[in-house]
Order: C-alpha cells, then structure tokens, then sequence
C-alpha cells in the first residue's frame, strides 16, 4: 500500500511529473493537461497554489494546479489543472476523481 504524500511538493516538480504514474515529463514531451471544475466551489484565494486531492481507490494523493486569476486558463473556467504523461493517464485519473468526487456527493465538470 502506497503512503499518501502530506507534503507539499516544488511546483516546478509538479509540472514536471505525471501525477498519477509518478514518470518524469521532459522539457521536450508533450503533456497532457485534464482540468476541471467544482461549481459553487470558490478557489479564488487559493490562486497560483498548489492543492491536494485524496484518490482513496489508489491510497495517492495527486496534486492539482489552481490557475491564477489572470490566466487564460481561469478565464476559460477551468479551476483545477493535472498534470499527466499521456492521453492513458490523463483517462484514468479522470476516472478516479470523477468516482472519488461522486463518492463524497460532490459534482465537478472535466474536459
């Protein structure tokens, strides 16, 4: 069983590691971003930070990257941004947060 990570890790490593395999993206491979959003959920103050999700089906936490309040990303409505290594990860960690959200009766919208 894995240990789930307290610890907040080094924004450059967030964007640099696949939060659900854990592999090392390089400067050169494409990523591949899942962003979504809770509504009625404010995560303004929160902006540019860091911010933990809990998957309790793989004992993981995945950290999500809040957009600042500037940013295209923000604009566009996009509240949460993963990153993953590939079109399978970013599937599977969509399906494990969509489960994980609906298991504490929160509703959240994905792209």
């Amino acid at each position: 069983m894995k240990k789930i990570k307290k610890k907040r890790p080094k924004f450059n490593k967030v964007v640099k590691t696949c939060c659900l395999c854990d592999s090392r993206i390089r400067d050169n491979q494409k990523i591949f971003a899942l962003d979504f959003s809770i509504p009625k959920l404010d995560t303004s103050k929160k902006a540019g930070e860091l911010f933990p999700f809990i998957i309790s089906a793989i004992n993981k936490t995945v950290w999500a990257i809040i957009p600042t309040l500037d940013s295209d990303a923000r604009k566009d409505g996009k509240d949460y941004i993963f990153v993953t290594c590939s079109e399978n990860c970013k599937k599977q960690l969509k399906e494990l947060l969509i489960k994980e959200l609906t298991d504490n009766q929160i509703n959240a919208v994905t792209n």
